[in-house]
């Protein structure tokens, strides 16, 4: 049995784990890069669909093929690695004070992320639901699945239940009044927020960045309710498939995934049409038919298409196909935190005024662009890293900081 505070050896890693991680890096960088462009609080507005049709078909498409399968994918892994760390075996004592530090750890990061580089970091949210997750544990694969779906269609339930009692209010010409003043000043306060935001983030010193960023955090909490119970859901089912060892290369697992396909594709593709429409005519700071339709509809197709994609990943993988694609992403996902982190330092350095300042001036083509850009050097900067050492940077303090002993952190020569 292996000591409890080793960390998992190179040899013994699940290389399609590191795939799905290097893919889900490119993917949430490919969905980020709107809101580096643009303040985080965007987001809590209604898309304009007032731009050329040459914007306006990337933006529909980014929606439609990365918006929500991302970090979807990136939650299963989660779940997947979780399972993972309270099965190793040890000659002593429990695991879970040692995986209670972890997410101590991770959470603190998560913080430091918020505060010094992003509003939108997910690692604060993902510790936090990273200790639901030992509720779990112990219950039956039927009950894991039972609660991951209700987790996950949570949000839409809440949404419409939101709508119909706003319907209901409106009912009377008493409620009808007070809801359109209170969706006038919810309006106000954001549009107001987003302009401070973009002027500290565009012309701000960095203490007066900070200040915004943290606002920006503190007014995206209220969204908690719609977004973060999905995500512990979608953990949970992470958790189910490293129980079935489904991320294990081999025929069998192949098999499955072959025959998920015929179903999950066209799921997918129809959920995510119906939630690229209905969300890009929704009121997103206020529920409506729209935004409920919207909610529902990406609760169905988001994990629809990951698991679609998942699935292609897979396949190509056992019949050996792209290989040189599958090789570059794997030193990425080795240091998926690392990579994950640098995305922010350097998107931040690009665009707000203590670096490039470029904050708002690019459109969706050239933040594709620069998506494209970042993703390959980071491929490259992430080979390089793996040659020479064990972990990535964050990986290494993250693991330092979790076993409280030394861990080797250059690559043994021979």
């Amino acid at each position: 049995m292996k000591n409890l505070t080793s960390p998992l050896p190179a040899s013994e890693r699940i290389i399609l784990l590191d795939i799905l991680r290097g893919f889900a890096i490119f993917g949430i960088l490919m969905v980020n890069m709107k809101i580096f462009i643009h303040p985080v609080s965007v987001m809590m507005l209604k898309p304009s669909l007032d731009q050329p049709l040459f914007l306006l078909i990337p933006d529909l498409l980014i929606r439609f093929l990365f918006e929500g399968k991302f970090y979807t994918l990136f939650s299963l892994l989660f779940g997947y690695g979780f399972w993972i760390f309270l099965n190793k075996k040890a000659v002593t004592g429990s695991i879970i004070p040692v995986y209670r530090r972890r997410l101590t750890v991770l959470l603190l990061i998560g913080v430091l992320h918020i505060v010094l580089l992003w509003a939108g970091d997910i690692l604060f949210f993902y510790a936090i639901f990273g200790f639901f997750l030992l509720l779990f544990r112990k219950l039956s694969d039927t009950k894991v699945a039972v609660w991951g779906l209700v987790l996950i269609l949570l949000p839409a339930i809440i949404m419409a239940l939101t709508w119909g009692m706003m319907v209901l209010g409106s009912s009377f010409p008493e409620g009808k009044a007070a809801i359109d003043a209170s969706a006038a000043e919810s309006s106000r306060t954001i549009s107001e927020m987003i302009e401070r935001s973009r002027l500290a983030y565009g012309h701000g010193s960095f203490s007066e960045i900070v200040n915004a960023r943290i606002n920006e955090w503190i007014a995206l909490l209220p969204g908690l309710l719609f977004f973060y119970p999905a995500v512990l859901g979608t953990f949970l089912f992470g958790m189910l498939a490293a129980r079935k060892n489904l991320a294990v290369s081999n025929a069998a697992n192949a098999s499955f995934f072959r025959k998920c396909l015929p179903l999950s594709l066209p799921i997918g593709i129809a959920g995510e049409a119906v939630y690229t429409y209905a969300s890009w005519h929704a009121e997103m700071a206020m529920p409506g038919g729209m935004s409920v339709l919207a909610s529902f509809s990406h609760a169905v197709g988001a994990p629809a298409l990951t698991l679609s994609y998942i699935g292609l990943i897979i396949i190509l993988f056992e019949k050996g196909r792209l290989s040189r694609l599958w090789n570059a992403l794997v030193p990425v996902g080795r240091m998926a935190l690392t990579n994950y982190l640098l995305q922010s330092l350097i998107c931040t350095t690009i665009f707000l005024s203590y670096g490039l300042g470029l904050s708002g001036k690019l459109n969706t083509l050239q933040g594709i662009a620069l998506v494209v850009l970042i993703f390959s050097l980071q491929i490259f900067y992430s080979r390089y890293w793996i040659s020479e050492f064990r972990f990535g940077p964050a990986e290494w303090v993250w693991r330092r900081l979790t076993y409280l002993s030394p861990v080797s952190f250059r690559t043994k020569r021979r």
